[in-house]
């Protein structure tokens, strides 16, 4: 998976160079066009965030850490983590 993505405010704009597709929105609404599908985030302080994401209909945390990103999916049971 290769998905560049900047976050300004409330606001995401990213691109998934897999698929080709752009997604976007707000936090609270994130929609990947190229999957049809949508996400939900919500800010739990200290660059960690509670997400949903509908298409799969499983719940997930993520933990920024500077270029680092370590993602728990609950729906998998397990971790990743990415770097830029």
């Amino acid at each position: 998976m290769s998905i560049t993505a900047n976050v300004s405010g409330q606001n995401v704009t990213a691109y998934d160079y897999t698929t080709g597709s752009s997604i976007s929105g707000s936090l609270s609404n994130i929609h990947h066009y190229g999957e049809s599908s949508s996400i939900s985030l919500n800010a739990s302080g200290n660059g960690s965030y509670n997400g949903h994401d509908y298409g799969t209909g499983s719940a997930f945390t993520v933990r920024v850490n500077g270029g680092n990103v370590d993602i728990y999916d609950y729906g998998e049971g397990s971790n990743f983590s990415y770097s830029g």
